[in-house]
């Protein structure tokens, strides 16, 4: 029983992490597309933080036998998995201020996804190291929220388009 709810975890971790960097790195291209680089240049920082958590988690992971899950197989809170922003959040003139909000709330949703596996696992190892990750996520929650009290507030008007849409007759 402990191999498989350490497999369960470790196999959600991998995939929980590795979903997170890369739309942290589509968020970057698409904000870069629309030469928003401030925010790019954010989202690009998110995912290379991402990317470490990543191969922490798949080294750790390497020493265990995974299960092969499909995509509809991972038990997520929510309908991806929790560290991963939502495109609905997205606005191609997205302000730092927001970029790093919404990355504060992935940080926390991840955080809250792993003490719950922390409280409800029976097993001690699986416990102990998704405790170990909560407590990583809660510390990333925390730099984030040092970010956004050092910047200024947004401006009342940063998401309006200089210029109309063009509407074919």
């Amino acid at each position: 029983m402990t191999q498989t709810d350490l497999a369960a975890f470790l196999a959600h971790s991998v995939e929980l992490e590795s979903e997170a960097r890369e739309r942290y790195l589509e968020l970057a291209d698409a904000m870069r597309a629309h030469h928003n680089t401030e925010v790019a240049d954010f989202f690009m920082r998110m995912a290379h933080e991402s990317g470490l958590h990543l191969e922490e988690v798949a080294q750790i992971a390497a020493e265990n036998a995974l299960p092969d899950l499909k995509p509809w197989e991972f038990d997520w809170p929510g309908e991806e998995s929790p560290e991963t922003a939502s495109y609905e959040a997205i606005h191609y003139r997205l302000s730092l201020r927001q970029a790093i909000q919404l990355a504060l709330e992935n940080e926390l949703a991840a955080q809250a996804f792993y003490a719950s596996f922390a409280q409800s696992s029976a097993d001690a190892t699986t416990a102990e190291l998704a405790a170990q990750f909560a407590h990583e996520e809660s510390q990333h929650a925390a730099q984030l929220s040092v970010m956004l009290k050092e910047l200024p507030p947004d401006d009342a008007h940063h998401r309006e388009d200089d210029d109309d849409p063009h509407m074919p007759e």
